[in-house]
């Protein structure tokens, strides 16, 4: 047997999945150099190289592949076993990386989250919150919440809820440029953007059971909902807002909902893993909690008129 540990393996695996080491460093809580060393250990300890390391880019050798496809089956079947020998047992510990995206995160993840770690008290979650879609394999994250439409990948994606949407505007803007009567309306209105999900200007609308679609124009495109309404409480224009940031708005005059006969079509809330053999007893409990606080959320969520 070779003179190499599992933790030189972790790290190997690690290197691989964050494209550098210093990504890697970050989430082995390990130093680059120390990272290194770990390499150039297992590496020699091999008698083969498994990287080629250049300033830009970290590229498996033909052998690194070979090695690479066995050691993460190895690693992925030792944490099975793990947890095989914990399920059972009340106690849920480790490490927990979860990404969200940022006006999501405050206003629906940010009031729970306490909730499920006072459940876990030996779980240590790291909530990373901004608005675009995270790298998981990359940046080594167990959970991503993601809302939308989801592409193809080979990414493992559970459906937590409903995100109910309108069209919205401000008195102040509708009573300069008049109430748009039916979607085509939109077309000569200003309307604010929402960029990170598409930056194609079009706006989906449902009528009748069918599903449709109006090119729109505006002065703002965002990839923030937060400023999407302080732009639309502002007068800028209409949005087509996810009710869960402008609830208050709505409430207080702030803002008015508008076209409520052709109310967007609903975005899906996911929870989205990477695919690996099986899925750890941490990330099931997240998401059994997230789907059922979050799906309670949806089904109360009201849209005033």
């Amino acid at each position: 047997m070779q003179q190499y540990d599992l933790a030189a393996l972790n790290t190997f695996v690690t290197v691989v999945d964050a494209g550098s080491f210093h990504r890697a460093a970050d989430q082995l809580q390990a130093s680059a150099a120390a990272v290194s060393r770990r390499l150039s250990g297992l590496e020699n300890a091999l008698g083969v190289k498994l990287l080629n390391r250049t300033t830009r880019q970290i590229d498996l050798t033909e052998a690194g592949r070979q090695f690479y496809a066995d050691v993460v089956n190895i690693l992925a079947s030792l944490e099975e076993a793990e947890e095989k020998l914990q399920t059972g047992c009340e106690t849920i510990k480790g490490q927990l990386r979860i990404a969200a995206p940022l006006s999501f995160g405050v206003a629906r993840v940010a009031p729970i989250l306490p909730l499920f770690m006072q459940r876990h008290p030996q779980l240590k979650v790291h909530l990373q919150l901004e608005d675009r879609l995270t790298d998981l394999i990359a940046e080594g994250v167990d959970v991503a919440i993601r809302i939308g439409t989801l592409k193809d990948s080979t990414l493992i994606a559970t459906r937590l809820a409903s995100i109910p949407r309108v069209f919205c505007a401000s008195p102040e803007y509708l009573a300069r440029h008049g109430e748009p009567e039916k979607p085509e309306d939109l077309a000569r209105h200003a309307c604010l953007h929402y960029s990170l999900l598409s930056t194609r200007e079009d706006w989906d609308f449902s009528a009748s059971s069918s599903s449709n679609e109006i090119e729109i124009s505006g002065p703002l495109s965002t990839n923030n909902g937060e400023v999407l309404r302080e732009a639309a409480v502002q007068g800028l224009g209409i949005a087509m807002m996810p009710t869960f940031l402008v609830t208050e708005a709505l409430a207080d005059g702030r803002l008015r909902s508008i076209l409520d006969r052709y109310c967007p079509k609903p975005f899906g809330l996911y929870a989205v893993r990477p695919s690996r053999h099986f899925t750890p007893i941490k990330v099931k409990a997240l998401i059994d909690f997230l789907r059922g606080r979050l799906g309670e959320a949806s089904r109360e969520e009201v849209s005033p008129n």
